[in-house]
């Protein structure tokens, strides 16, 4: 039998439509039924399990409809939508930190109902409208350096999401209808800024066996890694007290470590300033690329966890706003910024993904298996 929590969100199952949404990470997987009624969308039952304990997502899909069946055997999906972390070709997802597939197909056999797979940050990108900008508890936005925040304008949005990877995707609204687009930015060849990153980039080149590596092994939670093994074996910090026990540590769980460590430690201070100066320097060229006036926002746990860092003497938003063109750098100055600190919100934006499925031209949004 696998090992999962169930949490009933609310007893309410009236809605004009409800789906089957589903996030799948390295970490967990999440399963939930989420309701849809005049434009808002509420998490009815959320079942979370260990991903690696799974042999598959319909596994997990499974034992979601048997545990909901149990005290609500009403409550039916029209239709399903599951995000993951990885590329995404003809409904089926092969996931960067999963040993199985999360094939569309395979799940529309078990649900009969209208079924797509779609990647994370879509789904996360399909989130991004249904976030109140005026809850703290969902979002925080960023001051720029004059101290002022920037207005919503236009129809573009961004998302960035530095976690196990680094996650990239846009959105773009069309009179109440969206289109999310996916990307791979987080690969792009790395381009150091001054003498520490273009030292860092050589050494991480050597880690990954390539001259130009991408952002990715750098700005990520492995990244994390990184700097730690730049600091040790190129800066040759002592390894004593907790930095001993991050060295000894799996790869794995040093982010998190460090990342804890950071406000009581100096060395783990400055190894988190250091990811937020590259940080803040890939998300101004995302914006550059993208011009997002409606947002920029950042997700993902790390960036969560080191909140105060990033506002830390305007840290972030300091690396964000240069570029060598004085009238680029008032463009990156009118874009708003936003941490996403709500954790839910993929299950909204695979809700929202299903339920703008087929009101754009075909082509320009997911669709459905079945």
């Amino acid at each position: 039998m696998t090992d999962f929590t169930i949490n009933w969100k609310t007893d309410k199952i009236e809605f004009e439509n409800i789906t089957l949404a589903g996030d799948i990470g390295g970490t967990n997987t999440n399963i939930a039924f989420v309701g849809h009624h005049n434009g808002n969308f509420e998490v009815i039952v959320e079942c979370v399990f260990e991903t690696q304990r799974l042999s598959s997502c319909v596994e997990a899909v499974r034992h979601t409809l048997k545990a909901v069946a149990q005290k609500a055997p009403q409550l039916k999906a029209d239709k399903c939508c599951i995000s993951a972390a990885g590329p995404v070709v003809e409904n089926i997802c092969t996931p960067s930190h999963i040993k199985w597939d999360i094939n569309a197909y395979e799940i529309n056999q078990l649900l009969k109902i209208p079924t797509m797979v779609i990647n994370d940050f879509m789904a996360i990108s399909y989130s991004l409208p249904l976030l109140d900008v005026n809850n703290p508890g969902q979002i925080l936005q960023l001051p720029h350096t004059t101290g002022l925040v920037s207005p919503q304008v236009g129809n573009m949005r961004a998302i960035v999401g530095a976690g196990t990877g680094l996650g990239t995707g846009f959105l773009i609204g069309q009179k109440g209808n969206y289109v999310a687009c996916p990307s791979e930015a987080g690969h792009i060849n790395f381009a150091g800024f001054d003498s520490e990153t273009r030292r860092l980039k050589d050494f991480v080149g050597k880690i990954v066996d390539y001259y130009s590596p991408g952002v990715e092994p750098i700005v990520s939670g492995m990244g994390i890694v990184n700097i730690f093994r730049f600091f040790k074996e190129y800066k040759r910090i002592p390894i004593t007290g907790v930095l001993e026990e991050i060295d000894q540590a799996g790869d794995t769980n040093k982010p998190g470590l460090i990342t804890k460590y950071a406000p009581q430690n100096p060395i783990c201070g400055d190894i988190v300033r250091l990811f937020i100066k590259l940080y803040g320097k890939f998300a101004s060229n995302i914006a550059a690329s993208l011009l997002p006036t409606v947002g920029l926002y950042l997700a993902g746990g790390i960036v969560t966890r080191t909140e105060k860092f990033f506002l830390e003497e305007n840290l972030f938003m300091h690396y964000f706003e240069q570029n060598y063109n004085p009238v680029i750098r008032e463009v990156l100055k009118a874009i708003p910024v936003y941490i996403i600190r709500d954790y839910s919100v993929s299950l909204y934006g695979a809700a929202n993904a299903a339920h703008c499925a087929g009101k754009m031209p075909k082509g320009f949004s997911p669709e459905f298996v079945g």
